[in-house]
């Protein structure tokens, strides 16, 4: 991908997927972990790639999405959101950088939006199945598979000029330069594979928002942000741990402060150069097994050079990379290795395909990937298609039962409280607003007919054109 590939009128839509096909100049290699869900299965446990390109080459796609713990749902719903958002771009005009760029921001909110609506489903159902059960949150939240899946991801859309960076987590990033043969990783150019880059309790600036939020820090440093005691501070899903770590565990709603754990996530944006070479996307498991090969931090750029050097003569240089740092740690006399040889990994590199304009004279071939080998966790754009079409069977059952509701009406509980707790809502005082104000009693009928028809990163757009109409209203 580089700035002088010619460009193409063809709009790029979710309904023309068959744009995309996997690119010929990213390689991909991943381990498989085969965890144990109980006595008669077991889980695979992969992670997810992409590297997806459009035809004309206007449009890539490269990410990598890192599960947490044993459940894949979370890490299957990131890497397909991702491609059908992106591709409903078009190229048309110029548009299209900043419709890029509002994506790699809302992504990992709609990711997140979309495990909700699901989770939500299920705990319907299971309270309708099994009232026995219990609804409590603390009991049913943990018992979901869509409340307790989550995930790191970092994505890379690169265009003819740019690459736009989103992630959350605690996934590693090199970008390798390279100067008249001479292959570099430098500070100059964006990184992110240091402490100060990643979403963990020992990067500063999250110490402050932490701190911010009145967090024990200690505590946390010691005993993590769940139950595991993990050490990450952003990421999407793990939804259980975010709503009974706020206003649902909290003694009274006042009390509910913004949740340590997010999955707000950090972008950036950077021009493609002549001597940009390759992304680089590694799984913090096999940077941690990296580690273990005698190998310092301070040491990882120069020796991952000298690994991607020895690999340009390969048929698959992620795969040869990956294996010598497997061989290498297997041949460290090391008791208490532990299970991290079959931990599940991933790495992803990407040439950059430069211009044959360009002023840069190299020795470093452009790698091209000549198999048509997809290797596991890769999403492909079969899967996406069967992914927006069960959505959309999803939100048509919703529909559904939201007309029944409409039909049939909500049955009103009757409210019996002691005469000395306050109501938390004055229903008399509320009518009375909405009887003596026209545009307040408009906006709660839209409010409510948003509710039932619209979906939820649709419902602020629509509130925001009906404010901008009626100016007398405020919405803080």
């Amino acid at each position: 991908m580089a700035s002088a590939l010619p460009s193409s009128d063809t709009p790029v839509h979710s309904s023309n997927l068959a744009n995309f096909n996997p690119c010929q100049h990213t390689f991909v290699a991943t381990r498989t972990k085969q965890e144990h869900h109980d006595q008669n299965s077991q889980r695979e446990i992969v992670p997810r790639v992409c590297r997806l390109r459009t035809r004309d080459n206007s449009m890539a796609i490269y990410a990598l999405v890192d599960p947490i713990d044993t459940n894949r749902l979370a890490s299957d719903v990131s890497v397909n959101l991702l491609v059908e958002q992106l591709s409903e771009v078009s190229f048309d005009d110029e548009s299209y950088k900043e419709k890029i760029n509002d994506i790699m921001q809302k992504i990992f909110y709609e990711i997140e939006n979309r495990l909700l609506q699901m989770t939500f489903d299920q705990a319907e159902e299971k309270i309708s199945t099994t009232p026995s059960s219990g609804s409590e949150p603390e009991k049913l939240l943990p018992s979901l598979d869509e409340a307790e899946s989550g995930a790191f991801l970092f994505a890379a859309t690169v265009t003819q000029s740019y690459v736009y960076i989103g992630y959350v987590g605690t996934i590693r990033a090199f970008l390798v330069s390279n100067n008249n043969g001479e292959l570099s990783i430098s500070n100059s150019r964006p990184q992110y594979y240091q402490t100060g880059s990643l979403h963990t309790i020992d990067n500063d600036d999250e110490y402050r928002r932490l701190k911010s939020l009145d967090v024990d820090l200690e505590k946390m440093k010691n005993e993590g942000l769940d139950r595991k005691s993990s050490k990450f501070t952003r990421c999407v899903g793990k939804l259980s741990e975010k709503l009974l770590s706020s206003a649902a565990s909290a003694n009274d709603v006042n009390e509910a402060r913004c949740n340590p754990l997010i999955c707000e996530p950090t972008v950036y944006k950077f021009k493609i150069f002549p001597g940009d070479y390759a992304l680089v996307l590694m799984t913090d498991k096999l940077y941690q097994m990296y580690l273990k090969t005698s190998i310092s931090e301070q040491e990882i750029p120069s020796d991952f050079l000298d690994l991607l050097r020895d690999s340009l003569g390969s048929p698959d240089c992620a795969e040869h990379i990956l294996s010598k740092i497997e061989k290498r740690y297997h041949a460290q006399d090391n008791p208490t290795h532990d299970d991290i040889d079959i931990q599940d990994m991933g790495l992803l590199i990407h040439f950059f395909l430069q211009p044959k304009t360009t002023n840069v004279q190299s020795s470093m071939p452009t790698m091209q990937n000549h198999s048509r080998r997809i290797c596991n966790g890769e999403v492909t754009v079969d899967e996406v298609r069967k992914f927006i079409n069960k959505h959309k069977e999803m939100q048509e059952r919703r529909e559904k039962d939201r007309s029944t509701s409409r039909n049939f009406g909500h049955i009103r509980e009757t409210q019996k409280h002691n005469n000395t707790i306050e109501p938390f809502v004055r229903f008399d005082t509320y009518e009375k607003l909405l009887n003596d104000n026209e545009d307040l009693r408009q906006a709660n009928a839209l409010i409510t007919e948003l509710l039932y028809t619209q979906s939820t990163s649709m419902l602020e757009e629509k509130l925001d054109d009906f404010l901008k109409t009626h100016p007398s209203l405020k919405c803080d």
